[in-house]
């Protein structure tokens, strides 16, 4: 099941979310991106990272919400952080502002957390295992099934705080009541998917903030209401990790253990690999992915206060609980151990054949001849150049996708040719806004020298050819244009990339040969004028002859008829 979804829109490929991510289960590609769910542990420490808001994670909150309008019993499960991330004035506001809300039952998931810790106990007591590994956090028992198989047993089998109180709300007031947990933790939403006879619906800390500004609901003007059951200390401060130890097991249970919380996905695989490896032995581990336990999830509200105010706040909260006798809730005698128990399965990561000679190729073409070439920079969201090459070769990252190999790209052949050409290039961005020019179009259209950078380019140069591919299917047009601003003639072609992300304009300068065009029409007109004016006097000329030549003649003739008058006369006589 898909927990996460990029929104392309957004995603600006910083690569932030996939330098977070503990497994590297993001695919990032130039056909797009998405969460690669085989390796994925839901820790949601990408989301937490995305400063885009481009990952969205599962939402339940329409389907409690319509549950709610039809009058459905929906009961709650609240984790205790909400005393340490909600802006109010006591930490009963918000079991009024959950009432308010429509939800029939109110409780905190400190009950369920008690309820795991007394079954931790029976374990830890036996101490069957040389190392002891809780359950508590679904993102590291996702990690240990994915990728420590020799780890899983040494998880106790018993399912989180919140399944064990879903089970108890279902066992208290019916299996036809709608179970609900709210807390930080996107895991939490896979977890519940692997338990649905226990929780019908997770909301995260985020979501209720939003359900709480559609609803006006703020929660420090309201007034104060108890939760439908009292809980302990030490299950209230699970949140904070460690507080599993804090009834000091090690003389009261078994001395074999040394009791240790861990917390931070890098101390959590530390610690794995050392339990892996057979290097330690003897160890009683709280593991939390998240650094600073659950009161640091990766979903709390968007005004939460630093990490250290939110555990002050939560510590007071739970300093004020008061001890309940022998410190230990009412558990439903219809909800049995075996019903908190679960068994961990190592889960098939989806291993794709690859072999040393292919992500050798794929280092060359990346231009990582000599281990000196490998820079590990870290940019591209992997931690070495290896890392990155392998993940090409599987398919989940692209080779143009290196900051390095952008870098010797741009020195290459290319930018030179971009930087010495004698056409103006301009590259712009969705917006045909200016990202970067060459030499010559500054040359050409930036007299002034001014930074032209987010410059739209209407501003410099007639953008009708770039309105035009805009809007059509065409990648690239080309088109005659004049510039009376600069007074030249231009030849320009114009390619769209990326569906219109990137614009490339290039304008060759055709104002001589346009010039010597006019110049070359011009002598032919004055030619064919000239022409005309010579057949014209040739004319003028021949008619004139032609006139002299009648005249001549008819004085000819005339004459010659009076001369053969004259002789015929003569001849008579």
């Amino acid at each position: 099941m898909e927990f996460i979804k990029f929104d392309p829109e957004l995603c600006d490929e910083c690569f932030k979310c996939l330098r977070i991510c503990p497994t590297k289960a993001i695919s990032f590609t130039t056909r797009g991106r998405h969460i690669i769910d085989d390796l994925c542990i839901k820790c949601g420490l990408c989301q937490m990272h995305c400063t885009q808001d481009a990952l969205t994670i599962q939402l339940d909150l329409e389907k409690v919400q319509h549950a709610i309008k039809k009058g459905k019993k929906v009961l709650v499960s609240l984790a205790p952080s909400f005393a340490g991330v909600f802006t109010m004035k006591s930490p009963e506001q918000m079991a009024t502002a959950l009432k308010q809300l429509g939800f029939e039952i109110v409780e905190e998931t400190a009950r369920g957390a008690e309820i795991v810790s007394l079954e931790y106990e029976k374990f830890i007591s036996a101490g069957h295992t040389d190392n002891i590994i809780t359950s508590c956090c679904p993102s590291s028992n996702y990690l240990v099934e994915h990728y420590y198989e020799k780890t899983l047993k040494s998880v106790l089998p018993v399912v989180s705080p919140m399944t064990a109180h879903g089970l108890d709300l279902k066992s208290r007031y019916g299996e036809d009541h709608m179970t609900v947990f709210i807390g930080p933790c996107l895991a939490k939403k896979a977890e519940a998917v692997d338990h649905p006879n226990a929780i019908d619906a997770v909301i995260t800390f985020k979501e209720l903030e939003r359900w709480f500004s559609e609803a006006g609901i703020v929660l420090s003007d309201l007034k104060e209401t108890a939760f439908d059951t009292p809980v302990s200390r030490r299950g209230r401060a699970y949140p904070m990790g460690g507080s599993l130890w804090k009834r000091d097991l090690q003389t009261r249970i078994n001395p074999k253990y040394k009791y240790i919380h861990v917390d931070g996905i890098e101390d959590c695989k530390s610690f794995l690999n050392a339990v892996e490896n057979g290097e330690i032995k003897g160890y009683c581990a709280e593991l939390n992915i998240c650094s600073g336990s659950c009161i640091n999830g990766p979903d709390v509200p968007s005004d939460a206060p630093s990490l250290y105010k939110r555990i002050s706040l939560l510590t007071n909260y739970v300093e004020k609980t008061p001890f309940l006798p022998t410190d230990i809730p009412y558990v439903d005698d219809r909800l049995t151990s075996s019903e908190l128990y679960q068994t961990f399965v190592p889960k098939l990561v989806n291993k794709i054949a690859i072999n040393d000679h292919q992500v050798s190729e794929v280092l060359l073409k990346m231009g990582k001849y000599t281990l000196k070439d490998q820079l590990n920079c870290g940019a591209c969201g992997y931690s070495s150049c290896y890392e990155k090459a392998v993940a090409i070769t599987k398919g989940f990252s692209d080779i143009d996708m290196c900051l390095d190999t952008l870098r010797k790209k741009a020195e290459s052949l290319q930018a030179i040719i971009f930087d010495n050409s004698p056409n103006a290039i301009c590259i712009l961005d969705s917006e045909r806004r200016i990202q970067e020019v060459n030499p010559s179009f500054n040359q050409l259209f930036n007299a002034t020298k001014i930074k032209l950078t987010y410059w739209p380019i209407a501003a410099l140069v007639d953008d009708t050819i770039f309105e035009e591919i805009a809007d059509s299917n065409h990648h690239r047009m080309s088109k005659k244009i004049y510039l009376p601003s600069v007074d030249r003639t231009f030849y320009s072609n114009v390619v769209k990339i990326q569906n219109g992300k990137i614009y490339v304009g290039i304008f060759t300068d055709i104002t001589e040969a346009e010039n010597n065009k006019d110049e070359l029409e011009r002598v032919k007109e004055e030619t064919l004028i000239t022409c005309q004016q010579v057949i014209e006097k040739q004319m003028r000329v021949a008619q004139e002859i032609a006139s002299l030549l009648g005249e001549t003649t008819a004085e000819t003739k005339i004459g010659l008829n009076k001369l053969k008058k004259l002789v015929l006369t003569e001849g008579g006589d």
